[in-house]
């Protein structure tokens, strides 16, 4: 779709990067650290892995592929799950609401 950090979060959670190694890709990527810019990528990392426990879900009732879509769907649920219940996550809420 074109958004720069649903493409980051993309990237973020599908290596497993870490708080500072999240601050550290923005810092790299925009040349500074930004409040906005780490809320955005909190966000849409809780979007990433949605998108995928989504497609997981599809897959399980159209594919036939000899796959296991159920725990890959399982995974980024609770991967999700644990996202939103970071405090980095409810801060970026806040931080996104406020502007």
């Amino acid at each position: 779709m074109g958004d720069v950090f649903f493409d980051l979060a993309n990237f973020s959670v599908n290596h497993e990067l870490g708080p500072d190694e999240d601050d550290e890709l923005l810092r790299r990527y925009f040349g500074e650290g930004r409040d906005r810019d780490a809320a955005a990528l909190s966000c849409m990392q809780f979007m990433s892995d949605f998108r995928e426990a989504m497609w997981g879900v599809v897959q399980q009732a159209i594919s036939e592929l000899d796959f296991d879509f159920v725990d890959y769907a399982d995974k980024h649920f609770e991967r999700l799950r644990e996202n939103a219940a970071a405090p980095r996550f409810r801060a970026a809420l806040q931080t996104l609401e406020s502007n």
